[in-house]
């Protein structure tokens, strides 16, 4: 009979180690996985932006001058497959970036100031700069998405 209260002791530990865990996981793990991306306009005319991944969309923002925008969201845990891209539209100007990609970016508050030709990195001290997305090489979720973009989208 003491085995037997061993064993129920035993396990209602473990079982309440795990429960405690379980309800953690989103505290410990919830801030651990924040991301945020600051957008900055260095052009001198306004903006349209318009971010997104797969299952969010952050919708259109206008942003003047010496603007900023910042995204929130949460990247992927074990495998890195988050993807968040924008589209930027100013004059006669459309361009697409992926300003996060997990595989690629290793920051959890990524800096990015749009120029005419692209956007670039901000990781004080060095600024890499990058050119707009090549439209041949999207994904398919990404090409049906920016599509659907491209035909609601005014001028």
């Amino acid at each position: 009979m003491s085995a037997s209260l061993v064993n129920k002791s035993v396990l209602f530990i473990i079982v309440t180690t795990f429960v405690t865990l379980q309800l953690k996981v989103g505290v410990v793990f919830g801030s651990f996985l924040d991301t945020k991306v600051t957008l900055y306009n260095s052009l001198l005319v306004p903006i349209t932006i318009h971010c997104k991944d797969k299952n969010n969309d952050d919708g259109f923002h206008v942003l003047n001058s010496r603007d900023l925008l910042t995204i929130k969201f949460k990247r992927a845990f074990l495998i890195p497959k988050t993807l968040w891209f924008c589209s930027f539209k100013w004059e006669n100007e459309f361009h697409y970036f992926d300003i996060y990609v997990q595989k690629r970016h290793s920051c959890t508050h990524c800096h990015w100031m749009i120029r005419t030709d692209g956007l670039c990195l901000n990781t004080y001290p060095d600024l890499f700069c990058f050119p707009w997305n090549n439209r041949n090489n999207f994904t398919p979720i990404q090409k049906r998405m920016l599509i659907s973009e491209e035909e609601n989208r005014q001028f």
